[in-house]
């Protein structure tokens, strides 16, 4: 059994306890209310933490959560490998993987792998490159055209339809495991012969534990990426092919909220905040609630706020 606790505001927390109206059990001392869904039994607390219990817990958290709500995740597993220091990767000729628009409602989902070996390291570090979270969008959109001309990636894009549809069968990090794991491959079968024997792994920007990671891919009978993988949270500040990989992925994640949003005389936002919620209730107003399943990620809990806010409802 898993457990994972969110910080959430009170709006959040209301909102959460609205959405499941019905799922109110007996609630414990110091919380707010307690609820039991899909196997997970969640308690929201006077303190604003919110923990999310059993064995869908990772997948009703993701749910509610952006990427920096996460406060502690505790799981039966083996006992944890001795953390590396932050300087073991530099000297290493790594693939970087990392992905982008998992926290965002509108937009695809977008997983780069790009491969970089020392005499590339030093020529890139020129270009400023770092994690596209800090940089300006015309500014990563300049960097990713540079890097690509440089690098051997591969870039995997999930559109909303398609997430949608893997959502049927797959938590969130199931999805992303298997990009991750299919992205590498791809990318690796795009080595030369020689940076196949020069290298040294790959580097996943850790979105969930090693051993969870591994357990998403072997249940579906996935073909691992063959190499020795680490794993390493903020891993764009670690090694520069995974903040290549992250500017790359977040300039097509970028160009999925144009395209998308473009039959809708629209630019789609990113986030998954009340102005989001907005913009997806006007799409249900203008075009109908048929038009978030082509530009968002359904099991986001905007979906219900934005068929509220419109009056309408998702039809099955």
């Amino acid at each position: 059994m898993s457990s994972i606790t969110l910080k959430m505001t009170a709006e959040a927390i209301q909102s959460l306890a609205d959405h499941y109206p019905q799922a109110k059990i007996e609630k414990v001392p110091h919380a707010y209310y307690r609820l039991r869904i899909n196997g997970t039994i969640i308690t929201a607390y006077h303190s604003g933490k919110v923990l999310f219990q059993g064995s869908r817990a990772e997948e009703e958290a993701h749910k509610w959560q952006s990427s920096d709500q996460i406060e502690s995740s505790h799981l039966k597993k083996s006992p944890p490998s001795k953390p590396k220091p932050t300087n073991h990767y530099q000297g290493l000729n790594l693939i970087g993987s990392d992905e982008v628009g998992n926290g965002s409602y509108f937009g695809a989902l977008t997983v780069c792998a790009v491969y970089l070996n020392q005499t590339q390291i030093q020529t890139l570090k020129d270009l400023g490159i770092q994690d596209s979270k800090n940089l300006t969008d015309a500014k990563i959109q300049s960097l990713s055209r540079q890097i690509q001309d440089q690098v051997c990636f591969h870039l995997t894009i999930i559109n909303p339809n398609k997430y949608n549809q893997l959502t049927q069968n797959y938590n969130a990090n199931a999805i992303k495991a298997i990009a991750h794991n299919y992205t590498l491959n791809a990318c690796y079968q795009k080595l030369s012969t020689k940076d196949q024997a020069d290298l040294d792994g790959a580097l996943i920007d850790q979105f969930t534990p090693e051993r969870n990671y591994y357990q998403h891919l072997e249940k579906q009978g996935q073909s691992i990426y063959p190499g020795k993988t680490f794993f390493a949270k903020k891993a764009e500040s670690l090694h520069l092919s995974v903040a290549c990989a992250s500017i790359i992925a977040r300039d097509y994640f970028l160009q999925s909220l144009e395209k998308l949003g473009a039959p809708y005389n629209c630019v789609l936002p990113s986030g998954a905040s009340q102005s989001v919620d907005q913009m997806a209730a006007q799409l249900i107003r203008d075009y109908g609630p048929e038009a978030l399943e082509k530009t968002a990620k359904l099991h986001f809990a905007n979906t219900q706020k934005a068929l509220r806010l419109a009056g309408q409802s998702l039809k099955k």
